[in-house]
């Protein structure tokens, strides 16, 4: 709700706790391929997916589609494993299937696609290359807000790619347009497995004020 305090900017005051509460969700935040199935509600999920759909996008355009997977999470996994089977060999199709009873054995999974016809109805004036880029960015901000919403809600998930693999048989199963284009998988559970310390670089060698680094 915008209030008048918002309108005329009397009392702002920075919330130093609220975001320092959002970053423990962001650094909570991992990649886990090894899932343990248990109880999650309806209303938790939504929520989840809420931080996804209210994701910011150029024009307001809102390219993000996600379909949820839950009553069929087996059975998805099921296929992709047939799949790969066929498009993969060697090596790569084992280190693909050694992956995948992690990813089953979670409660439901996510995947991202891109509304094509948002990003070819630009508007008049712009540089269609630009428009792309614009709904390339929003996607990437709406997975990143589901994936923070699911580390908050205790869950974990990884960001997967198998969909590249197999995106016209994806399609098929889960009856999606032919103008929608899959980004990636979230298969999401409970962490059965403890993540690697992640390590990033220097606060110095990422931030930079006023100027960068060749200043």
């Amino acid at each position: 709700m915008i209030t008048e305090t918002m309108i005329t900017g009397e009392n702002l005051q920075a919330d130093q706790a609220a975001v320092e509460a959002y970053l423990k969700h962001v650094q909570k935040r991992r990649s886990i391929r090894k899932l343990a199935d248990g109880p999650v509600s309806d209303e938790t999920i939504r929520t989840i997916l809420e931080a996804g759909r209210w994701s910011p996008s150029s024009g307001n355009s809102q390219p993000a589609r996600i379909v949820l997977v839950k009553e069929r999470h087996n059975e998805l996994w099921e296929f992709i494993e047939r799949a790969l089977r066929t498009k993969l060999q060697g090596a790569q199709l084992e280190r693909a299937l050694d992956r995948l009873p992690g990813y089953r054995a979670g409660i439901f999974s996510l995947i991202f696609y891109e509304d094509t016809t948002i990003a070819n109805n630009l508007p008049p004036g712009i540089d269609p290359k630009i428009w792309k880029s614009f709904a390339i960015q929003a996607m990437g901000m709406t997975q990143i807000n589901v994936w923070n919403g699911i580390a908050a809600a205790g869950l974990a998930t990884s960001n997967q790619h198998v969909n590249l693999q197999m995106e016209e048989e994806l399609r098929s199963f889960l009856g999606v347009p032919a103008t929608w284009d899959s980004y990636s998988i979230f298969p999401i559970g409970y962490p059965a497995e403890t993540p690697q310390e992640g390590v990033r670089r220097a606060y110095e060698d990422i931030i930079f004020f006023e100027h960068g680094p060749s200043s």
